[in-house]
């Protein structure tokens, strides 16, 4: 029999749930207790789209393990039926005697894993309209490899936000070998971003984020200028961290490489954010671009921006500055070496 009106708490994953509208057709059905937010981008996407929301950006399982006693329900959308069970499978194998409950937008239905609770997925099916099934079990790896499912070919694949390679199969299959991530089956690796690893210290590969296709689909709102006069914060290859730099007395951030120069100006669009990106032409499109006023981005000449943007990152101190006069600086210093191929008024 099914549950009249539970006190349901959604956790939206993804940043898809917003744009296509899903968490708030969801939100306005299912009427939960607490809407919370997991990951990273799906946090812009939340904050753009004004509902009534609350980011906690643990992974999806830690929230589901503190949230275990409650009716809880994880919303994803995902691009296949394949990754949509892949995606549950894997939550699922963190919650260890816990069972799951999987809204999926994208293939219109309703996977749980056992021990599940039957009378709240027949309410959830009455109310959305979708069916439910038994979600399927993934195969276990070895813990040096990982498989990234539900892939297209010709993706980027991710690993902590960085791109490794491109997917030429459903499951993209790595392993770390030798202090080195090495391909198995399914991608092809894009050795710039290997070496960002090698640079920055391999995660542990078993509990890495890791995904594969854009990050996310829409363009960002844009916000009003923030502040102009203040600190600086670097973000060097890892774009996703720059949520943690967003203190009030920010005025801006130099951002290092292609991709995060692209992710970093879409999160900082609608908080009203520049950056300063150094970059050299190696852009995967991973999201359609948009930038806060004042946001510069220079296209390093005959040199990789990685070392550009070294160089410009030990000229950052805890000192404020003026954004637009420090960036103006920056350009003249770079004279020859550089060229402006965006700027954002």
């Amino acid at each position: 029999m099914a549950l009249s009106s539970p006190v349901l708490t959604l956790i939206f994953h993804g940043a898809d749930v917003f744009d296509y509208g899903d968490a708030s057709r969801l939100i306005s059905l299912l009427h939960p207790r607490l809407s919370l937010v997991a990951g990273v981008m799906a946090r812009t996407a939340a904050e753009e789209s004004g509902l009534a929301v609350i980011y906690d950006g643990r992974r999806p399982s830690e929230i589901l393990s503190e949230y275990a006693g409650d009716q809880a329900v994880l919303v994803h959308r995902a691009k296949t039926n394949a990754s949509a069970h892949r995606f549950g499978s894997i939550i699922h194998s963190h919650l260890k005697d816990k069972g799951l409950i999987l809204i999926d937008p994208g293939t219109c239905q309703i996977l749980t894993w056992e021990p599940g609770d039957p009378s709240l997925s027949a309410w959830l099916s009455e109310i959305t309209g979708y069916p439910v099934k038994s979600g399927n079990h993934h195969e276990t790896y070895p813990p040096d490899t990982r498989v990234i499912g539900g892939c297209l070919p010709g993706e980027p694949v991710f690993v902590n936000g960085i791109i490794i390679g491109y997917a030429t199969g459903e499951e993209a299959v790595i392993s770390l070998q030798d202090g080195t991530i090495k391909a198995i089956s399914g991608i092809e690796l894009k050795d710039h971003g290997v070496e960002k690893h090698i640079r920055f210290g391999y995660p542990d590969i078993s509990k890495a984020w890791c995904k594969s296709g854009n990050i996310r689909i829409s363009r960002p709102k844009k916000g009003e200028r923030q502040v102009r006069k203040g600190r600086i914060a670097v973000i060097d290859h890892t774009a996703m961290a720059c949520y943690r730099s967003f203190d009030p007395d920010i005025c801006g951030l130099v951002t290092i490489g292609d991709d995060t120069t692209s992710i970093c100006g879409h999160i900082g669009c609608f908080r009203g954010i520049p950056v300063l990106g150094i970059t050299d032409g190696d852009i995967d499109g991973i999201v359609p671009e948009g930038y806060a006023p004042g946001s510069v981005v220079l296209q390093a000449i005959n040199e990789r921006d990685d070392d550009v943007g070294i160089e410009i990152a030990g000229k950052v101190s805890d000192e404020p500055v003026v954004w637009d006069e420090w960036v103006e600086k920056i350009i003249r210093d770079l004279d020859g070496r550089v060229k402006v191929v965006h700027r954002e008024y």
